[in-house]
């Protein structure tokens, strides 16, 4: 939903409603570097609202608010409800963009609180050709989980992420690189990480229907600084992700998506090396 005034401001009111479906071959929490090694069927149900606010069109503020809800079939005891409020402020100087981002979530465990994270990022992004964009951030994150004190912890990211346009938005890849530190209050948990990203979007029409297609690839390496109590020597982490989504534009309100993801870990911690495979489908309507 779209207001403008005539004037020197405008103002858009967007929500976005989802219902979803999937089926998880190894129910865990990553947060917890748990995984259960049992699969189930989970329902997910979602609402995300904003209101972006721009002045003379250089000047823009948007508020943000969600709310996810997953349940499982069987394993209830990982039902998760999740809030989360967000605040950006952009400007445009020149060419070039700069902003921050202001964010904070929380989450509960069969209703239970759980996790709760907020974070700062400052950034800066523009063209630096006609093809070629450039997006750098730094985040700053504050971390905590329920009955886990030790796990408490604040981060610093740097990341730079270099847009190519083959094709306008119709067909673009993505590369990607961030550095990672976090401070937890338990040394055993302290880490700096490197992680790649890459990710390909492609925009069709298929008969008269619009589809989207996107894959994405994510590396991450962790490097430890205090020896882990139970294999007496510094962990050493490296994480593979994969995701691809098809997406069926099915009217200017209406999509339907199906979509993969894998996860593999690997770990010289035996527990926190694990994979896992989730396969699902979502309808989402967008005012």
């Amino acid at each position: 939903m779209i207001w403008t005034m005539q004037a020197s401001a405008s103002s858009e009111f967007e929500l976005e409603l989802a219902a979803g479906y999937a089926w998880d071959d190894n129910v865990g929490l990553d947060e917890l570097e748990r995984a259960t090694g049992e699969s189930d069927e989970v329902t997910s149900l979602e609402a995300q609202g904003s209101a972006l606010f721009t002045f003379q069109d250089r000047v823009s503020l948007r508020l943000s608010a969600g709310l996810t809800d997953d349940s499982y079939q069987k394993f209830s005891q990982v039902d998760r409800r999740t809030e989360s409020v967000g605040v950006n402020l952009e400007a445009k100087l020149g060419k070039a963009t700069v902003g921050i981002n202001w964010f904070d979530v929380s989450a509960d465990l069969d209703n239970d609180p759980f996790l709760t994270y907020e974070r700062l990022s400052p950034y800066a992004s523009g063209f630096v050709s006609k093809k070629w964009f450039l997006r750098g951030e730094y985040v700053y994150g504050e971390k905590t989980i329920a009955r886990r004190p030790g796990r408490e912890a604040e981060s610093h990211s740097a990341s730079l992420d270099s847009y190519y346009f083959i094709q306008g938005l119709k067909r673009y890849a993505v590369l990607g690189y961030t550095f990672r530190a976090d401070d937890a209050r338990a040394n055993r948990y302290d880490y700096n990480s490197h992680a790649l990203k890459i990710r390909y979007v492609h925009r069709e029409t298929v008969g008269r229907l619009p589809v989207e297609f996107e894959v994405e690839g994510k590396f991450e390496d962790r490097q430890y600084k205090a020896p882990d109590p139970m294999i007496r020597t510094e962990r050493e982490d490296t994480r593979w992700r994969f995701s691809t989504e098809l997406r069926l534009i099915v009217s200017n309100y209406a999509s339907i998506g199906l979509h993969l993801k894998n996860s593999d870990y690997d770990s010289n911690l035996p527990t926190a090396s694990y994979s896992d495979l989730v396969v699902g489908t979502e309808i989402r309507l967008s005012f």
